[in-house]
């Protein structure tokens, strides 16, 4: 499965900064990411893993599913429940919902 990351690769454009430093042109902000949020998803990632196996089971799941259950955790967070790391696996059912979307979109 190859898909062509916007702005990455040989074709990228290019850009000059103040310095006259040439790259290829960002498009994206990963630095804006909360790197504690990201620890924390990727640790709910592992558990995920660890329980259902490694070999991306979540691409074979559905995007409704996973909004369900995304849906399921926000509604869990919002009665209160910390019983489970619900931000978390919510963080981790959008980005699972996104990859199946964006797979399917190809």
């Amino acid at each position: 499965m190859t898909r062509e990351i916007k702005g990455v690769g040989p074709e990228a454009e290019t850009e000059v900064n103040q310095k006259g430093g040439k790259q290829s042109k960002v498009l994206y902000r990963f630095d804006l990411a909360d790197p504690k949020a990201m620890f924390e998803m990727c640790k709910v990632l592992k558990e995920g893993a660890d329980k259902y196996g490694d070999d991306e089971n979540w691409r074979r799941i559905p995007v409704r599913e996973h909004l369900n259950h995304l849906l399921i955790h926000t509604y869990a967070y919002l009665a209160g429940d910390r019983s489970d790391e619900h931000l978390s696996h919510i963080m981790c059912r959008a980005t699972f919902a996104q990859g199946v979307a964006l797979e399917n979109d190809k």
